[in-house]
Order: structure tokens, then sequence, then C-alpha cells
């Protein structure tokens, strides 16, 4: 036998042996701690907020994080009978929706708010079409005529204030997440397929959930919008918009984004959207692999409506994309209090964002900004303006990330802060399910810097 032969008959024994690793399933979970795990689901998702817009009771909170850490660790290789378990529960003992005749309904601090439902296959696409409009403007209707698709979950909420940038607001902001949110658990959407889309007003909401909530969707369509900007929003030429709203264009580093603007559009003059395309440019030169999903086109000419061919060309691209949920690199440039500002009849405040991708920060401060990259089991941040350097920064891991037998370490540029195994624990699953309403985003071990 010549060496080359004996070289693949290794090689084929190797991925096979690997393989058959790979496609071996786990042990069943043990029964005690099945038990304990049931009950405990069963009483975090009756105690758990219905939507956004309600908030925890922190005692009755704090007492279930207790319960679930005292459960303690879990085999190698249960994340996904842990999810299978807290899922059933979650749509089990969660309050059901008030669906009726195609429209979803809320109670809120703010009156009642609602969304049209154009019902889709189980495990369809995600399409949330946001409208326009402004000051006493907007319809669910023009978005549902504009970002209607057949093999997709349609949701097309109706602003629950007709201010100018509505889906930008507090209430805007809340009310969009629990949209998705009860669509990822009762409607049964595939939530790696999440699409936001928009025109107008829409098309400036849509890009303010595509940079602040990037980890949420697969893609975004935000058409002939603004962003939010100084010294304002409404400019033609990109020279004068001195600076744009912080927190949102860097983190769409792993996005598939499609959208478009006529130079001529004076409802929603371009200055924003091609300052942002020239810094999405830089980003990307300075970013191997890096914003490399993004279509942004220019028409000359053209006003304020839609280019020829769109918005249907957008969405067969983006509806063909998945999320990248376990991205190699994240960046997260965070904003506390993005633009609009809480108005004073506000009764709620802007929510925080705690975790981003694989990241977590309890704390995070305005304008900070973490670059996090994992090569195998080595991982390495870049850290500006947070509190304590790397300190706060919360690392979530599974399996499929890391290679579990092999310690994983941490550094801050030069700095190790981390050499270890961690392990998997019960906390850590439920946790990051919670955090999102999110079946596929779900970790079950970490790092706490």
């Amino acid at each position: 036998m010549d060496r080359f032969t004996l070289a693949r008959g290794l090689l084929t024994a190797v991925l096979l042996g690997g393989l058959a690793h790979a496609q071996k399933k786990p042990p069943p979970l043990d029964r005690a701690l099945v038990k304990g795990v049931t009950v405990l689901a069963e009483d975090w998702w009756k105690a758990r907020p219905a939507n956004r817009f309600l908030e925890w009771d922190a005692s009755a909170r704090a007492k279930l994080e207790e319960r679930a850490r005292a459960l303690g660790k879990l085999p190698e290789g249960a994340r996904e009978q842990m999810v299978e378990l807290l899922w059933a529960a979650a749509r089990k003992h969660s309050p059901k929706p008030a669906l009726a005749k195609g429209k979803l309904t809320f109670e809120t601090p703010y009156g009642e708010a609602w969304c049209t439902v154009a019902s889709g296959p189980k495990n369809a696409p995600l399409l949330v079409g946001l409208h326009g409009g402004g000051e006493g403007e907007g319809s669910a209707d023009e978005a549902r005529s504009n970002w209607e698709r057949k093999s997709c979950t349609g949701l097309y909420p109706q602003g629950i204030r007709l201010v100018h940038d509505t889906w930008n607001t507090v209430h805007g902001e809340r009310f969009v997440l629990s949209l998705i949110e009860t669509a990822k658990l009762h409607l049964e959407v595939d939530p790696e397929r999440v699409v936001v889309a928009g025109f107008s007003m829409g098309g400036s909401g849509s890009w303010f959930f595509a940079g602040r909530h990037a980890d949420l969707f697969a893609g975004a369509a935000p058409f002939s919008g603004v962003l939010m900007a100084a010294p304002k929003s409404q400019v033609a030429d990109k020279a004068a918009v001195r600076a744009i709203q912080h927190g949102l264009v860097p983190n769409v580093r792993n996005l598939a984004m499609a959208y478009a603007i006529g130079l001529k559009d004076e409802n929603c003059m371009p200055g924003t959207y091609l300052y942002a395309a020239d810094r999405l440019a830089e980003l990307a030169r300075s970013d191997p692999g890096g914003y490399a999903r993004i279509r942004f086109q220019t028409y000359p000419g053209l006003a304020h409506a839609f280019p020829p061919g769109e918005p249907k060309a957008a969405l067969d691209y983006l509806l063909a994309e998945t999320r990248d949920t376990f991205p190699e690199t994240v960046v997260w440039e965070y904003v506390s209090g993005p633009a609009p500002e809480r108005e004073p009849s506000d009764p709620l405040a802007r929510l925080g964002k705690p975790c981003f991708y694989w990241l977590g920060c309890k704390a995070p401060l305005d304008r900070q900004s973490i670059r996090a990259t994992r090569r195998g089991n080595a991982i390495t941040l870049e850290t500006r303006g947070t509190a304590r350097g790397a300190g706060g920064i919360t690392i979530f891991l599974h399996a499929g990330m890391i290679d579990p037998t092999q310690d994983v370490v941490v550094r801050n540029g030069e700095q190790e802060l981390y050499r270890g195994r961690p392990q998997p624990d019960v906390w850590t699953v439920l946790e990051t399910l919670d955090a999102r309403v999110d079946r596929a985003m779900v970790f079950d071990r970490r790092i706490e810097l």
C-alpha cells in the first residue's frame, strides 16, 4: 500500500469517526433534573410578563433565578433537550395572544395596540412590515400592500401614536419587539428568517431595528427613510450631516440588507442614507468579511417612491438569507437613549439591551463599543468607552461554538483575562432562551469577566 492510499484511508477513518461522534445522541436527561426543570419552566412562563410593555416583578424573578441556579450543571450535549423542555412549557403556560380574524391586539399603557396578521405555513419566514406616515398619518394597510408575501407570516402593526418616527419611539420599539416575540412563540415562525421592512417612516423604523436589534433578524429592507442625525435628519446632501445616531450602523456587520433611495426625494431626503453608506463602506474596508451582505442603491431623478422592480427584488434577496446566529465576529456599539427622546407623556422608559448575539453586558454605557472575535477556542475582545475595560462583559457559548474538551482563552488586546472550560448549566439556557424568546439563539455556558 502506497503512502497516498494509506493517508487517504486514515483521513477517511478520522472523518467517519468524527461524523459518528457528531451524530451520536446525548443520553436522556436525569429524571430528577427533568422534573425540576419542568416545574421551574411552568412557574417561569406563568410569571413572565406577556409582552414588552410590562415589567417583571423583580422579587419573583429573583426567586425563580435562584431556583434555576440551584438546579446546577448540565451534562455535555443536553442543550437541545433543555430547549425542547423550556419551549414546550413556554407555549403551554405563557399567556395566549389576543388574535382574532387576522388582528392581534395588546393592552398597553398607551391604550390598545393592534397589528394585522397574514398567516403563513408552519415554520415560515416572518416579515415585519412597518407603515409610513408621520404626524397624524399612517396605516397598516399601506405596509401590508407593500410587504405581503404568501410564503411568509406577515405582521403589519398600526403605530400606537401617529407621530414622526413612531417606530423609533419608546412605544414603537416595545410594540415591534412584543410582536416578534409573540410570533416566534405562538405563530410558529422560523426565528432564523425574520425580516423587518418599511418605506418612508417605515424605512426609518426598519433601519433603527436593523441596527439596534441586528441579532433578531436575517435581513432588513429600510427603503426611502432617514437616520436620526445632527443637526437634522432631513438634508439632501451628506455634507450637511455632522453626525448620525450612534449605536446603529456598526452593528449591522453580520446582517443582510437591501434598500434604496431616490436622490430627488423631498419627503425623506437622501443625505443621511448617503452619509451612512459612506460609513458602511469605511467599515467594510477595515473589516474583511464584515458588512458584506448590504445592498444599497441610489436613483437619480427618483422622488419618494420605490424604484422599478422594488420591493420585490429586495424581498427575493432577503428571504433567501438566514440569520448569522453565532457569527465569529460581533461588533456592538451601544445606545442607551436613541432618538427621538422619551416624551414627558411616556408612561414607560426606554428598554435596555443587555445582550447582543453571544455578548452580554449588564450595565452598558452609552456609546461604548465592543468587538469580539472567536477563532476556535480563542476569543479576542477590543473595548472602547466601557466602565472597566472588559470587566462586566459576559461571553455566552455552547459546544457548537468551541471545543468543550479544551480550554477557552479570552484576551482583551494582549492581556489574558480567562483560561478555562466553562460548564453548561440550567440557568444559562433559561436566561438566554428568555432574553429574546428565541429557540435558535440559546447558549448553555458563560464566561463572566
